[in-house]
């Protein structure tokens, strides 16, 4: 249990490491003018803190940095939005009500807006309603050798995937199988269609192209896969790239790993979850060791809606960064009917 004077302690150590991104002494601490205590008292409230694990120390300085359990007692405990950063709401109000700018355009423009005022790597993942069915399939052949695979929704939302016709095999083929797909699938939930792949694809007459259809059936799974993820719109990873903590080079690699990985969007996109902020070591994957991931769902109507990700260092300004996702998430409802 913290003592008062150790929870202000704490507050000025963090907020003062994310302005200078500097190890914080004592002597700083005594220039805040709600921190009336000697240099001594300080030292010693700063040596339990770090004893106790809130704070540790650098090797290059005297100065203490927050420790990942400092950074979760701060937004559990002291954390308190900045009303500053509220003037740049009007730029997030002329980018939604910007009618010139399709819905997609709308959302590239605010996921750069976030990333170029925060210097992080920004994200807004959409999500297929739970309610979207499948309308149709659809070849578009290329070649001999290629086609072009549309899945269509009742929503009027489409995905594509590049397909292959290995030796052996002709376009007609193809289209046969996918004639047969069609018709099984038709009006089906998305959330249905990999078991009705599977069933469909251990009946006799598409069992006996074995090779072809396993084919078939991988690109289809990677298609609705990402209708289930929904929609990507990201920007800033070179920013965040940019910062300190990353300029190791395998620092950098995790990073960038972590980023691409299919987890990262299955660990952000749970809509259920509200206003979520997972801390260093809290994040499971090792890439994100070094990060705080804010996450937080959003709904355009009943039918649209997804999550806003920020990812930072540890040290992100959360005072600013958490105030500017929740109004932009709010806002999005101004995206209905565009």
């Amino acid at each position: 249990m913290l003592s008062d004077r150790q929870k202000l302690v704490l507050k000025a150590i963090i907020e003062e490491y994310v302005t200078s991104q500097e190890p914080v002494g004592s002597k700083i601490l005594t220039e805040k003018p709600y921190l009336a205590f000697s240099s001594a008292t300080l030292r010693n409230e700063m040596q339990e803190l770090e004893e106790t694990g809130y704070l540790k120390k650098t090797h290059t300085s005297s100065g203490r940095i927050p420790s990942d359990i400092g950074y979760r007692y701060y937004l559990e405990h002291l954390f308190i939005r900045d009303n500053d950063v509220t003037e740049y709401y009007k730029y997030v109000d002329e980018i939604l009500d910007n009618r010139y700018l399709s819905k997609d355009d709308v959302i590239k423009k605010l996921v750069t807006f976030i990333s170029d005022l925060t210097g992080y790597y920004a994200a807004i993942v959409g999500s297929t309603s739970d309610l979207a069915k499948v309308y149709k399939l659809e070849i578009v052949p290329l070649s001999d050798s290629e086609a072009v695979l549309l899945i269509v929704t009742n929503a009027g939302e489409v995905e594509h995937q590049k397909i292959y016709i290995p030796n052996g095999y002709k376009m007609d083929d193809l289209m046969r199988i996918i004639g047969m797909f069609d018709t099984a699938m038709y009006g089906h939930s998305i959330y249905e269609i990999r078991d009705i792949l599977s069933k469909e694809a251990a009946k006799p007459r598409i069992r006996q192209m074995v090779d072809f259809q396993d084919d078939i059936l991988n690109f289809m799974i990677k298609a609705f896969e990402r209708f289930l993820h929904g929609s990507t719109y990201d920007a800033g990873l070179s920013k965040l790239l940019n910062q300190p903590e990353f300029q190791d080079y395998q620092r950098m690699q995790k990073l960038i790993k972590a980023v691409d990985s299919e987890e990262f969007l299955d660990m952000v996109a749970d809509l259920n979850s509200g206003l979520k902020i997972t801390v260093g070591t809290e994040n499971k994957n090792e890439g994100f060791k070094e990060c705080s991931i804010i996450s937080l769902p959003y709904a355009i109507n009943n039918n649209e809606s997804g999550t806003i990700v920020l990812v930072g260092p540890t040290r992100m300004n959360y005072r600013a960064t958490v105030p500017l996702i929740e109004y932009i998430a709010r806002s999005m409802k101004k995206l209905d009917r565009r």
